[in-house]
């Protein structure tokens, strides 16, 4: 066994791959056209059911609508579906409600609001506790399918879903994912060639790094071969996207995709109308699709800053309050709704407390919450709905609407939930170590096999090394304000962003333990490698 495997083989025990078979499946994803449905837990009878349904529709020209959702996975799921039933001779149309319609996703405003009356409705991601939508449907003579991913209501320990026509659901994968699992299937049942299959798994890409959700197991596969068709794509709004962004769409990564391409998709939902997005990603006009692409970056610049004012006063409001509470809860009437979800984020990254934002309306509000490991956000929510208006999300992100005049007990209920679930060290931020090196063992091979355990995200986090006793041989302070520290360790380079304070702690020639994740770092066509380090503790 060589050096670079050790570490590749400790790392993937870290990630709880212990038998061989685990490795080489994690390894070499299986292409997602080969995944069967059982292994994602999809009843095989819905999707027969719906199908039927669809084959019904497109042969009688029924109209179908796909109601989908505002942010970068629902858009994606949206496309994904509609490019699927279009390119099959369906009449369908895509729909993406606003968000000031007090119930997210399918609701009996959004339906109402609809210009055609459709004898079809199937939702991507979302549905799963549509329980008026699916009964407003009903009313006027609308079959519904759902497809979703989210978590189902329980009711006296059961599952309790609405009265649908059909419903695909699991929670395995994000809700472009569903889509596209359902889309194959309805193309596989009318012998389509598979090169649709190929267009539509960008898509699935875009919505799964998206919506965070484990990159292991179909997931992984899904990113792994969907980045393959992003970077190859014909999507005249992707390439423009790209080119807008600075990025090179041909070499684009996960990380690239998460932090640059979907918030840019996520801004149109949040600030205007994510019609937009959808647009921008199913253009087949180069000249439009540049256009999309312009004022999506316009508008991610006025999120950048909404985000940043709100996060200001946010955090002013807490650091004004009780900090020894276990939860942080503001609000205000001047917050936007749409970037509730991004403060509530950045709360909880500084502080390490589950965070709720409030955006306050005239007779009820927006709020969404980020949450820590230890506090499962859904699941406490939930143990309050007979306060809330609507609600729905995941472990770590949620939101609900609120009718104002239960916010104060709901806040005082949550910030006991809080207190009792979470003790002191759970809300201290640790760094998790997946192995400690030498210096020695970092190569550009080391890094190649790295490589293969790509692509990284939620659930298959970018590795994290530490190493002891490390010679610092200088540093200094870079960036807007001197934020960032930038050092030499030895034969090594590192940047430390947010640590620029450590400039006046620390010596040339000192010994320091860090922690680190490595990248590549190219400048002037020369190339190296860079520690990016987490935390530095001097000893």
């Amino acid at each position: 066994m060589n050096k670079n495997w050790k570490i590749i083989l400790s790392l993937l025990k870290k990630r709880g791959l212990i038998t061989k078979k685990d490795q080489v499946e994690f390894l070499n994803p299986t292409n997602p056209e080969k995944i069967k449905l059982k292994d994602l837990k999809i009843s095989k009878i819905q999707v027969a059911k719906a199908i039927s349904r669809i084959k019904q529709a497109i042969k009688n020209q029924e109209l179908i609508y796909i109601y989908g959702d505002y942010d970068t996975d629902g858009v994606s799921a949206t496309a994904i579906l509609w490019e699927a039933l279009n390119f099959l001779g369906a009449k369908v149309l895509p729909y993406i409600p606003v968000r000031n319609d007090p119930v997210r996703g399918l609701s009996p405003t959004g339906i109402g609001s609809l210009k055609d009356h459709p004898s079809l409705i199937i939702t991507v991601d979302n549905g799963i506790s549509a329980f008026k939508g699916c009964e407003f449907a009903k009313k006027l003579g609308i079959d519904v399918i759902i497809t979703d991913h989210h978590l189902p209501q329980h009711r006296q320990g059961k599952v309790h879903l609405p009265p649908a026509l059909t419903i695909i659901h699991t929670t395995e994968l994000a809700g472009a994912g569903v889509a596209w699992f359902f889309s194959r299937e309805i193309l596989k049942s009318l012998n389509t060639k598979s090169y649709m299959l190929n267009t539509i798994l960008d898509l699935a890409a875009l919505g799964t790094i998206a919506d965070m959700v484990p990159l292991i197991g179909p997931n992984r596969s899904l990113v792994k071969f969907g980045l393959q068709q992003l970077r190859q794509t014909q999507r005249f709004g992707l390439k423009a996207l790209a080119k807008v962004a600075g990025l090179d769409l041909t070499n684009i990564s996960e990380h690239q995709v998460s932090f640059i391409f979907a918030p840019r998709l996520n801004a149109m939902g949040r600030m205007e109308h994510a019609l937009n997005s959808l647009r921008l990603v199913c253009t087949k006009d180069k000249e439009r699709g540049e256009k999309l692409a312009k004022h999506l970056g316009e508008i991610n610049q006025l999120r950048q800053d909404k985000t940043l004012t709100m996060f200001l006063d946010a955090k002013k409001k807490w650091l004004t309050t009780n900090q020894k509470k276990a939860l942080i809860f503001v609000a205000d009437k001047s917050y936007h709704e749409g970037v509730v979800g991004l403060v509530a984020g950045r709360l909880a990254e500084e502080f390490h407390h589950p965070s709720v934002v409030i955006a306050l309306g005239k007779n009820y509000s927006k709020a969404s919450i980020r949450s820590i490991k230890g506090f499962n956000a859904i699941k406490n929510i939930r143990s309050l709905e007979r306060y809330l208006l609507e609600h729905g999300g995941h472990e770590l992100a949620a939101g609900f609407t609120i009718d104002n005049k239960n916010i104060k007990l709901v806040q005082k209920k949550l910030e006991n939930l809080a207190q009792t679930q979470l003790s002191g060290n759970q809300l201290q931020p640790v760094i998790e170590i997946d192995c400690e090196i030498k210096l020695s063992d970092i190569t550009w091979d080391l890094m190649a096999d790295l490589e293969k355990l790509r692509p990284f995200g939620f659930g298959n986090s970018e590795p994290v090394f530490c190493t002891s006793q490390v010679k610092l041989i200088n540093f200094r302070p870079v960036g807007q304000d001197n934020k960032h520290l930038k050092l030499r360790l030895e034969k090594f380079s590192g940047i430390a962003f947010n640590q620029g304070y450590l400039a006046d702690k620390l010596t040339p020639g000192q010994l320091v333990n860090i922690a680190y994740t490595l990248e590549k770092n190219e400048w002037h066509n020369k190339k190296e490698l860079q520690l990016k380090i987490k935390e530095i503790i001097t000893t």
